[in-house]
């Protein structure tokens, strides 16, 4: 059964239609592309001085996106669908590792159940199959741990394999490093305790060769690409210390315990907090390594709760774990059961999955969820950038939407098309972020005001491009001063022509200037006010303005 990951997985990212974050394409697909075709969007994360991404993890895209180019086929939808396809097949490594792990620490029918919850739940289907580098994090992060020697498998494991997979990690998102901090300590501490203290040495040399040489070689991958000595973990840990991380929201200290766990656990949370008491109180040979687990999990909770910004996909790595302690709470209330209303004495049938009609109802009741997430919710973005492509009378187009609301060239791919949108380059220079404002809250506390001073009084058909129609990401420069042309296309979200005081008059200014709806489509339920009213595309035509314009 551990084969049906890599089949559902891989079909869930092809078929996924939907938006969920911007860094699943501007710090992963957009980067590729443009190292591959020569354009695309670079984030202030990329051109800010020192710049704090490294391009390890968007450079597993590149090799998908070289192959179409030398095929032709860059044109196609496989432009979409290779990058995905790729996301989908290392999601799959996550469930099969679940299992593995879930099976080594409580047997065979526990990892029968880990399997369905992995499948079933509502946050791996949400994001695991997903360009993000969080996804990839969770996978490697699950397949280290099964390899990494914890009290109940220490004969069997491979150190060296674990390190290897948890450095990896830890180059893909610097922030893994927290939980193996938490774990070597505990190695260290446990051989010092059984083997004496001058067995140290062991687990000190392998973490500290293969430390040095993902040091290394992240140093070097990073100083090639910007051409210059770069160390982006360093630069990364500098800026996110600070109040630019802020800038993009603060959350309270409990929220990972009060919304993210809740969320990234769902239906299957009683089952958790059961399968971690269970785990507690149960002296078996799991326990300890059980202990270990739940020691790194409320470790990394901890720390990552003591900064400000928060996200619930930051602590995405610790789900496969948890999805371990559910599936013990869910095998063991079956077990029981079958061994009350079995009086022959005879063991529970193995050939049948472990869990109780009841159980499985509640487990498999955010499927109608996954299903929105997947096929509905923020879908509009999506489809938006598909009609883009397609578009045959596409000269330019702006977005008057908030920033990164829509992929960019790794979907339009479309190098004789202008495309500008606002922008959000948070405060570098240590302005105050409460009072500081970007273009996209420059434009939406007065929007009427903004186009009609920084738009000029007509449209030009050339349709020539805009002189700053973006602030440009890690240039010194003052705020202020954005100045657009007209494009043929301009999209936005419904709300800012009907959820909005100026409304009206907006509409009134893009129909005079020449504009007109030519497509909309619907976008599921937004908890963002500026994201409501679906998604929406106006084109200027020449009979709309009374100008005649020949092509």
């Amino acid at each position: 059964m551990t084969f049906l990951p890599f089949i559902i997985r891989p079909i869930l990212a092809i078929l996924t239609r939907t938006f969920f974050q911007p860094d699943e394409y501007f710090q992963s697909l957009e980067p590729a592309h443009h190292i591959v075709f020569g354009y695309g969007h670079l984030t202030w994360e990329w051109l800010s001085n020192p710049p704090i991404r490294s391009i390890a993890y968007p450079a597993l895209f590149v090799p998908p996106y070289w192959l179409l180019k030398l095929a032709g086929l860059d044109n196609t939808q496989l432009l979409i669908l290779a990058p995905r396809l790729l996301a989908g097949l290392l999601a799959a490594f996550t469930d099969l590792y679940t299992v593995r792990l879930a099976t080594s620490l409580f047997g065979k029918q526990h990892g029968k159940v880990t399997l369905l919850v992995s499948l079933a739940s509502f946050f791996h289907s949400l994001s695991l199959t997903r360009t993000l580098s969080n996804s990839l994090e969770t996978s490697l992060t699950i397949m280290a741990l099964y390899y990494w020697p914890l009290p109940h498998n220490s004969s069997k494991a491979s150190l060296h394999s674990a390190l290897t997979l948890a450095a990896l990690s830890c180059i893909f998102r610097p922030t893994a490093a927290v939980m193996w901090v938490f774990l070597w300590l505990e190695l260290a501490l446990r051989t010092i305790s059984t083997k004496g203290f001058r067995s140290i040495w062991s687990v000190i040399i392998a973490p500290l060769i293969i430390g040095t040489i993902s040091v290394a070689f992240i140093f070097a991958l990073d100083s090639l690409y910007y051409g210059t000595p770069t160390f982006t973990p360093l630069n990364f840990l500098k800026v996110n210390s600070s109040a630019v991380s802020l800038f993009y929201g603060s959350n309270p200290f409990h929220y990972y315990i009060t919304q993210a766990i809740p969320i990234l656990c769902t239906s299957s949370l009683p089952f958790v907090v059961h399968g971690i008491w269970l785990s507690l109180s149960t002296p078996d040979h799991a326990k300890s390594s059980c202990n270990v687990l739940l020691g790194m999990v409320a470790w990394t909770i901890g720390i990552y709760s003591l900064a400000g910004h928060k996200e619930w996909r930051f602590i995405h790595p610790l789900l496969p774990i948890l999805h371990i302690f559910a599936a013990r709470s869910l095998a063991h209330c079956y077990t029981n059961r079958q061994k009350a209303q079995d009086t022959s004495g005879k063991s529970p049938d193995s050939t049948r999955l472990p869990i109780l009609p009841q159980h499985l109802y509640i487990l498999l009741a955010t499927i109608p969820a996954s299903i929105y997430v997947l096929f509905f919710h923020s879908s509009g973005q999506i489809s938006l950038v598909q009609h883009l492509r397609s578009s045959q009378d596409l000269k330019s187009v702006g977005f008057l939407m908030p920033c990164h609301s829509t992929p960019w060239q790794a979907y339009v791919h479309r190098p004789d098309v202008e495309m500008w949108a606002l922008g959000c380059e948070p405060p570098l220079r240590g302005q105050d972020h409460a009072t500081y404002y970007d273009q996209t809250r420059v434009f939406y506390e007065a929007p009427l005001t903004y186009l009609k001073s920084r738009f000029p009084s007509s449209v030009d058909p050339s349709f020539p491009r805009s002189p700053y129609p973006f602030s440009i990401p890690g240039v010194e420069s003052q705020t202020h001063e954005w100045n657009h042309t007209w494009p043929s296309h301009i999209a936005m979200f419904g709300s800012l022509l009907e959820g909005n005081k100026d409304g009206a008059d907006i509409k009134q200014l893009l129909l005079d200037q020449g504009y007109r709806e030519i497509w909309s489509v619907t976008n599921g339920f937004e908890e963002d006010s500026n994201r409501r009213g679906g998604v929406h595309l106006w084109s200027w035509k020449p009979s709309f303005s009374g100008i005649k314009f020949n092509q």
